[in-house]
């Protein structure tokens, strides 16, 4: 066994830390915690997994799963194509495996929305198949190793995958993936890394070069989007009901929450109104918001309506929103926004109407 490897593993025996999903080895709980893992903070994770698992115990449960309770289950994760993607691999298993998990980091590939990380850490953990993950925190950890000053380009991405897979060892490649992976999330952390408690700290170039900082640079950023929306809130003041929408598009595309619309829709439904002899509010303060590399911004209308159904489903139906329209009362309507823009908007409707 690699000198490192044998390192990392007797750190992590006794520095590893107790986690839900790690008491026991089971596919679809390690499936789940990767998934949930992705761009999350580790201790909403294991907050969610607890109940996602009490409510969806099975894949089966799982494939099964109505849009609304799946929304509600994975409301404050963010990025919640990565829950439709979750479900639709559930279905693809109950459907087309009758429920048999697959066996193999090639066949997880072949599961939606499991990409190679998620695969080869499904494939080591609960099948000890010999398959490195790269994250970002193996980037870290490796970049500072080895002091390398490019990792974002092909052949700085290469170069990390063969070390890792050059010193994974056969015999625990599961608990060795998450080793690498824990200490750079623990101990090499991005910043203030505590390397006096580091186990590879005698082997690593960017320690003994003082070059930790550097290691790795920075990724490029994305070109930032800006983008300028007006969300609607369109009341029934005496059932105390609002009205919600299914996103058809864009980066909320699936989601459940408020019409959200361009500048030019809003003077269309100011037109739309006053033909119904509706007002519509002033605009609330601006509500900004960041979506990966989307910047928003915007304002939110407050509209009244006298009729939930036929006056909503005329001013929707112009405005391009398609049935149905989902009416939440007041009472219930924290639980049910699953986006924390939804939350923001609502918020400003908070402080309009105490």
């Amino acid at each position: 066994m690699h000198s490192d490897a044998e390192k990392l593993l007797t750190w992590y025996n006794n520095h590893k830390r107790r986690l839900p999903w790690r008491e026991e080895i089971n596919v679809y709980h390690t499936w789940v915690s990767e998934v949930m893992s992705q761009q999350t903070v580790l201790a909403v994770v294991v907050t969610k997994f607890s109940e996602f698992i009490k409510q969806l115990p099975t894949v089966y449960d799982l494939a099964e799963c109505d849009e609304e309770t799946l929304r509600q289950l994975w409301s404050g994760l963010g990025y919640y194509a990565r829950a439709r993607n979750l479900q639709k691999g559930a279905q693809m298993i109950v459907e087309q495996l009758h429920g048999r998990f697959p066996q193999s980091y090639e066949e997880w590939l072949k599961i939606p929305g499991c990409g190679v990380y998620t695969a080869a850490a499904i494939a080591s953990i609960c099948y000890h198949e010999k398959v490195a993950c790269v994250d970002g925190n193996v980037i870290r950890v490796v970049s500072r190793l080895l002091a390398l000053s490019d990792v974002w380009s092909k052949s700085g991405q290469s170069i990390i995958q063969d070390y890792v897979n050059n010193i994974i060892p056969a015999e625990r490649p599961g608990d060795f993936n998450q080793a690498i992976m824990e200490l750079g999330a623990t101990i090499c952390r991005k910043s203030k890394p505590l390397c006096d408690q580091c186990p590879l700290q005698k082997h690593c170039l960017a320690f003994t070069n003082n070059c930790i900082a550097q290691c790795p640079p920075k990724k490029p950023r994305r070109t930032s989007v800006h983008i300028e929306l007006f969300a609607l809130i369109i009341w029934h003041k005496e059932t105390n009901t609002f009205a919600f929408v299914k996103r058809t598009k864009g980066f909320l595309k699936d989601t459940i929450g408020f019409p959200l619309v361009s500048e030019d829709k809003v003077i269309e439904l100011e037109s739309i109104l006053y033909s119904l002899s509706i007002q519509i509010s002033k605009p609330t303060d601006n509500f900004s918001h960041t979506i990966t590399h989307h910047r928003i911004s915007g304002r939110v209308f407050i509209v009244q309506v006298i009729e939930e159904y036929s006056d909503s489903a005329l001013i929707l139906q112009t405005l391009g929103f398609s049935a149905p329209i989902y009416w939440v009362k007041r009472s219930d309507i924290i639980e049910k926004l699953a986006t924390t823009l939804d939350k923001k908007v609502f918020q400003l409707f908070l402080m309009q109407n105490q």
